[in-house]
């Protein structure tokens, strides 16, 4: 069946946010909600030629994000094959059956906190003890990533029996892609050939090598086991593990994608990096790198990497070096539907980014760019290093290519200014602040629904001429206009229709709540002080075994035997202390 010319083809992508990809699993999930209610609403209204539904269609090609990003964009493909979408909209304080609200808002915490009983340990106390440790001779990381492995695990396991393809709703694409970033610890090196000049000193000149070190996990779920071979990577979820014909077992698909998706999160030196063994072959690395560095026959490349056999990395967080990768997931729009149309789009990406990188709403120091001290060259390197890392392939500044940005604002009641606040409760520690409370991540989920909420209904819009045929909107009834429309005047004072590329149908319910800054969880969540240095022993227990496991591997003899003790329990003690002065002075600054 031929595709209907008013359709935009979307792809999200998700940035990396820790344990702020409460916000994200919040966004998604009204996003989700807005899109089933339209769908159903357009079938309700299919032939009723004076329906108020916009009966435009929307198909989404692509999901992609790094880190926690990436996880809500697993997530978020495995509710939709599995019809687990009844959304959440009010908060609740137990399990919902929900896999974004569950798994992002509980985490890994003990059901027993929350039904009565108030027993058990929350994700925090148990990133904090060191069964980790156990068969261990260095620390793999400072917080015990068993707890997140537990999260990734049990969404898998929570796939329902029947869980299928053919449950995916009408507005995934039957060729439906998730991309999910990693970052080697190996590089991808690929040379610069210079000229071969030759003498009797030199049979030919050396190139000049270069390191890659970003890795695109590209899933694709209308894999084809000839054409697709190490070109993408199937999307198979619901195999089970099998064996080969000697007995021993291999990973199946499933194990594969529950694999990436810890090592997508894998946060360098705060949680454990993942080693890939045989799951990814050298060949699918080397034409990955091929088609997304555009190498092409005119160019003087050479890969170093041969195409035989699995290539074997170490891999951290994919938000390393590639946090927001639209770049991926424009890239997939692109190949699939050609040239852009510059006057009626029809694809492009949103960009769900808990940390916008354009503000810094911290910092009121006036920043000082001159560096002339050790220390501080070494302080801004790094920083100079990522950023530069970073960088997007010019291929997707292109003027024409349809890119939103959707990020936390948290408006004052009443009003349409910004709160006096950070809008994120889960931002402390650099995103990792989600981790210590429940309650942060309540309000960052419902932040993420009334922001997708707002999204939707104020920025995600289009010019709308309903007599173009190549127009999204083209034959639109003027009742869905009025019910719809945004009036949008132009410099020279003419005015435009544009309308919502995703119709929020809830607006036409009369119990609908309309005010932009009113929010599910209205009070901003306060940090507790007292619950949180409750945690000075097991933190300092922590430190404790990562310097012995630590300093043992690098230090032997009697001197250490006899002194080992004294250093540990001194540095353990100090680097305790340190942490929790941190920690609390952060959540103070951010008025918590």
């Amino acid at each position: 069946m031929a595709e209907k010319s008013n359709t935009f083809h979307l792809g999200l992508t998700m940035a990396g946010a820790v344990s702020a990809g409460a916000y994200t699993a919040g966004f998604m999930d009204y996003m989700l909600e807005a899109l089933n209610a339209w769908e159903a609403a357009k079938k309700q209204n299919e032939n009723n030629p004076n329906s108020k539904i916009p009966n435009h269609n929307i198909i989404i090609d692509a999901i992609g994000g790094a880190s926690a990003g990436g996880m809500v964009s697993m997530i978020s493909a495995l509710a939709l094959c599995s019809d687990q979408l009844e959304p959440v909209k009010e908060v609740s304080h137990t399990k919902t059956g929900n896999v974004l609200y569950d798994s992002w808002v509980f985490l890994d915490d003990d059901d027993s906190l929350y039904d009565g009983r108030k027993t058990g340990k929350t994700t925090f106390e148990k990133m904090l003890t060191n069964n980790d440790l156990e068969t261990n001779k260095t620390a793999p990381s400072l917080l015990n990533s068993k707890p997140i492995d537990r999260i990734a695990e049990r969404v898998f396991e929570s796939l329902s029996e029947d869980a299928s393809p053919n449950k995916l709703p009408e507005y995934i694409s039957k060729d439906f892609r998730v991309l999910l970033t990693l970052t080697s610890l190996r590089p991808l090196d690929y040379k610069v050939k210079f000229s071969k000049i030759k003498s009797k000193f030199m049979d030919s000149t050396p190139g000049h090598r270069i390191s890659n070190h970003d890795v695109v996990a590209h899933f694709k779920l209308k894999y084809d086991g000839v054409a697709d071979k190490d070109k993408f990577l199937p999307f198979s979820p619901f195999s089970k593990n099998f064996e080969t014909s000697s007995g021993k077992p291999i990973p199946s698909n499933r194990d594969f994608l529950i694999k990436v998706t810890k090592a997508t999160g894998a946060f360098p030196i705060g949680l454990a990096p993942r080693y890939f063994d045989i799951e990814f072959t050298k060949a699918y690395i080397s034409n990955s790198l091929t088609k997304r560095k555009a190498f092409n026959a005119e160019m003087d490349i050479e890969l170093s990497l041969d195409t035989k056999g699995p290539f074997q990395f170490t891999a951290v967080d994919g938000g390393a070096i590639n946090n927001e990768p639209f770049d991926e997931v424009l890239r997939c729009l692109v190949e699939k539907h050609g040239p852009e149309d510059l006057l009626n789009p029809k694809y492009g990406t949103i960009l769900i980014d808990p940390f916008p990188n354009f503000q810094d709403k911290l910092s009121t120091e006036t920043p000082n760019y001159q560096k002339s001290s050790i220390m501080s060259i070494v302080g801004g390197l790094i920083p100079t290093i990522l950023n530069q890392a970073r960088n997007k392939h010019s291929d997707t500044y292109g003027i024409g290519l349809f890119k939103l940005m959707a990020f936390p604002r948290k408006l004052k009641l009443g009003s349409l200014e910004e709160a006096d606040h950070p809008p994120l409760a889960t931002g402390g520690i650099g995103g990792f602040g989600g981790f210590i409370d429940i309650e942060f991540r309540k309000h960052d989920f419902f932040l993420g629904r009334k922001n997708a909420k707002n999204f939707l209904r104020g920025l995600m819009f289009m010019e709308c001429d309903k007599n173009d045929s190549n127009n999204l909107f083209y034959n639109i009834s003027d009742e869905s206009i009025k019910s719809f429309r945004k009036i949008v005047k132009d410099e020279d004072g003419s005015k435009k229709i544009y309308m919502p590329i995703i119709p929020d149908v809830s607006k036409l319910d009369a119990d609908d709540e309309s005010n932009p800054s009113r929010y599910e969880v209205q009070d901003f969540p306060k940090f507790d002080k007292k619950a949180f240095e409750k945690l000075e022993k097991p933190i300092r227990n922590r430190v404790k075994a990562i310097l012995k496991l630590e300093l043992n591997d690098k230090f032997s003899g009697w001197i250490w035997g006899l002194t080992k003790g004294i250093v540990i329990n001194k540095l353990s003690k100090s680097v305790t202390k340190w942490t929790i002065k941190t920690i609390e002075e952060d959540f103070a600054k951010r008025g918590m």
